[in-house]
């Protein structure tokens, strides 16, 4: 399915709001949730709009961050830089800080996804802070013990001022499945989202494990 033609809503997309409109599912604070492809970071920005954010990952990717791009989805004053240089580090900072509940949100940036173990001691962390947990990977592995996992592009779009995004969420613990198309808008304290169903959830290629 090409990603920059919205399909019709489909059988997977059964959130439907008294608007008669489909609703993109909720990432539930106090949970951790897994997001692969090249509009990740994209999507996670946009995710963590809301409060201040703590981002650990390795030094290389921090550095590489704009914060004029960031600002497109949230305030980069209010993200607080973790340099991990290993993924070791990135695990033990990311569930230090959502344990604390010190921040809205916790964002992790690794190559592959966390282990089984490990990813259900960040998802004791978050519950136990009640904070959001985000985890941006490379390589996702077969199966995991996030609570939504999504697959992220961008998608063309001739206005300058939008941003689109295809995110397909292909597991979710408590809720639907499916793709959508988000439409962002506006500046950092302006910002605007419109998600409009897209059909069928889309699968990255994983590894084992």
């Amino acid at each position: 399915m090409p990603l920059d033609e919205p399909a019709a809503p489909c059988s997977y997309c059964l959130g439907v709001n008294k608007t008669g409109t489909y609703d993109l599912p909720a990432l539930s604070p106090g949970r951790v949730h897994e997001a692969s492809g090249p509009g990740a970071s994209a999507f996670v920005f946009l995710m963590a709009r809301k409060g201040d954010a703590m981002l650990c990952g390795p030094p290389h990717w921090l550095s590489a961050l704009h914060p004029q791009s960031v600002a497109r989805f949230c305030d980069p004053n209010a993200v607080l830089h973790v340099p991990c240089p290993l993924a070791a580090d990135v695990l033990w900072a990311a569930e230090t800080g959502l344990r604390s509940g010190a921040v809205s949100t916790v964002i992790a940036v690794m190559e592959k996804s966390p282990g089984l173990t490990n990813f259900r001691r960040l998802q004791l962390a978050a519950q136990a802070g009640k904070s959001l947990g985000l985890i941006i990977v490379s390589q996702p592995a077969h199966s995991t013990a996030a609570e939504t996992r999504w697959l992220c592009h961008p998608v063309y779009t001739d206005q300058d001022e939008e941003i689109r995004i295809h995110a397909s969420v292909y597991k979710n613990k408590k809720g639907i499945v499916g793709s959508w198309i988000l439409n962002v808008s506006g500046e950092t304290n302006t910002l605007h989202m419109d998600a409009a169903p897209a059909g069928e959830p889309v699968w990255p290629e994983r590894i084992a494990g």
